[in-house]
């Protein structure tokens, strides 16, 4: 069997809303990784690729081939604050800005207009997927991972000026994960993702490791 792997590097925050602590283990019980807006990470994720064989190159597979996943984590993950749709205090949040409403994400209205914004998706069979929202709802029960770009709405007035740039910096900040965002979660994550779309190449990603710091890393495998 042969192996080889690729490290990626971005920078993200994230709020771990289901950090608990044991006492009998630690003197510092106060989970401050539960905090919101969050705290940020300069991420560095390892994933593994195997093969039995060679291909006509005589490698396991081109790391150029991995291209595609890293423009992935540019768009989808660099500079964003993931939050978790199991969090209630994420859900009551996007709840009062008008955003969330029971399992369905939707846009508000900005001065009787209705604006857009890009979407990328990761839906619960790991297809990726991307679109834009202007006048239809999402139904976020489709996805494990979404997040937004490119918010746009005319302006009207002062007072729109001011709410378009709060959504679009909102929008374009935000990501929302169906799970809590730990390294353990987000490792299996980009495991299962990796291998739907890596498929094709005749390869297998065999584990992904991901690091919040120099001192920590969870890795995922089957």
């Amino acid at each position: 069997m042969f192996e080889i792997s690729k490290t990626f590097t971005f920078s993200a925050a994230h709020s771990v809303f289901s950090q608990q602590l044991n006492p009998k283990w630690t003197t510092n019980t106060y989970p401050k990784c539960r905090r919101l807006p969050g705290h940020g990470h300069d991420y560095k994720l390892t994933v593994y690729l195997c093969s039995e064989t060679l291909d006509k190159s005589q490698m396991v597979t081109d790391f150029h081939h991995l291209s595609w996943f890293k423009q992935f984590l540019d768009r989808c993950f660099d500079h964003k604050l993931i939050l978790s749709l199991q969090d209630s205090g994420t859900l009551l949040f996007l709840k009062k800005l008008n955003l969330i409403d029971d399992d369905v994400f939707s846009l508000p209205e900005i001065e009787k207009m209705k604006p857009s914004v890009k979407f990328y998706g990761v839906e619960t069979d790991f297809s990726f997927v991307s679109g834009e929202i202007d006048v239809d709802a999402i139904d976020l029960s489709r996805f494990i991972y979404l997040t937004f770009d490119n918010f746009s709405c005319p302006a009207f007035s002062e007072k729109s000026v001011v709410e378009i740039d709060f959504y679009q910096r909102l929008l374009d900040g935000i990501a929302l994960f169906k799970y809590s965002p730990t390294s353990e979660q987000m490792a299996k994550f980009f495991y299962k993702f990796i291998n739907k779309n890596i498929e094709p190449l005749g390869v297998r990603c065999s584990r992904v490791s991901i690091s919040e710091t120099e001192t920590s890393c969870a890795t995922y495998s089957e």
